[in-house]
C-alpha cells in the first residue's frame, strides 16, 4: 500500500470515527415500544447512554421510522431483540428527525 492510500485510509477512518463520536450511544435492554400514528416507534432502554444530542430531552429512549422500507428493517430487530430480552449497542444520528424530542437510530448491534 501506498504512503498516499495509507493516509486516504487514515483519514476516512478518522471521519467514521468522528461522526459517530457525536453521536449518541446506548447499551441496554430494550423495553416499552410506543407505536406512534405517523409510523414511528419510540422505545425506551435500562442501561448506560453517553453523547445525548441537546433535542433528545427524553433521553432514556430512541426512535425509529418505521414508515420508511430502512426503518421496518430496524423495527424487526428492535422487537426481536426485545421480545428475547437481549442487550443491544445502539448509535444514534445525533438529531431528533423521526420523532422530536427522542433521538434517532442510526444503526444498531444485538450484542448477546
Amino acid at each position: 500500500m501506498t504512503r498516499l492510500n495509507r493516509g486516504l485510509v487514515a483519514l476516512g477512518a478518522a471521519v467514521l470515527l468522528t461522526s459517530s463520536a457525536l453521536a449518541g450511544t446506548a447499551t441496554g435492554r430494550l423495553s416499552q415500544p410506543n407505536f406512534m400514528p405517523n409510523g414511528v416507534v419510540v422505545i425506551y432502554f435500562e442501561g448506560t447512554r453517553a453523547g445525548v444530542p441537546s433535542c433528545a430531552t427524553e433521553y432514556r429512549r430512541f426512535a425509529v421510522n418505521a414508515a420508511t422500507p430502512q426503518g421496518k428493517v430496524q423495527l424487526a430487530g428492535l422487537l426481536t431483540a426485545y421480545t428475547q430480552g437481549k442487550t443491544v449497542n445502539i448509535y444514534g444520528t445525533n438529531a431528533c428527525t423521526a420523532w422530536g424530542d427522542t433521538e434517532t437510530i442510526d444503526f444498531f448491534a444485538i450484542v448477546d
